[in-house]
């Protein structure tokens, strides 16, 4: 198969994957979704049809569908794409819209607050990876393992954080069920 073929094969399993992501958002997972934002729509669509496009890269990879070269230059793309989109896009669009909700914020203020604080946010987000010794002298700062890297470290810590807490409170909010009362008089 040549390049186009490939391009144009995956091309099309994205937009497939890109309009059941948003039937599957219309329809169900915001059914009763008040506030009917397009772009949230759109940017979930988006991230939907990218990770999917990923596993059928795998499953491509595994079967030996695609040319080889082809594979790799859609896997680095898709992985760029996700990549932006964790890292830039949607905590920009989360941090417009929770700025844009305060009410004692100017709309004219609203742009820059939200690039100031998008900035904050890389700044962290980029310390945040440096106890860790996942910097390569031979990848550049901005390279795919940078990026996947730091998104793993703070996925493991937020999934252990929440899992722990779970283990702690469901316990806790549970246990009047399996108290009993042992003063009840024998009859």
């Amino acid at each position: 198969m040549t390049f186009l073929e490939d391009t144009l094969i995956v091309l099309i399993s994205q937009a497939i994957f890109f309009i059941g992501g948003w039937i599957f958002f219309v329809k169900q997972l915001f059914r009763d979704y008040e506030v009917h934002h397009t772009l949230v729509q759109l940017i979930f669509s988006v991230t939907f049809a990218l990770s999917c496009t990923m596993f059928e890269l795998i499953i491509f990879e595994i079967i030996g569908y695609l040319d080889s070269s082809s594979r790799y230059f859609h896997w680095n793309l898709g992985l760029y794409s996700l990549l932006f989109m964790v890292i830039a896009l949607i905590p920009f669009y989360i941090a417009y819209f929770c700025i844009s909700n305060i009410q004692f914020v100017s709309r004219s203020y609203v742009r820059p607050l939200t690039v100031l604080v998008c900035l904050v946010y890389l700044y962290f987000f980029w310390k945040i990876g440096d106890p860790f010794p996942i910097l390569s002298p031979k990848q550049g700062i901005f390279s795919i393992e940078q990026g996947v890297s730091r998104i793993g470290v703070i996925g493991v810590t937020v999934m252990a954080l929440l899992s722990g807490f779970g283990a702690v409170n469901y316990p806790y909010t549970s246990m009047a069920i399996f108290i009993r009362s042992f003063c009840k008089p024998w009859i």
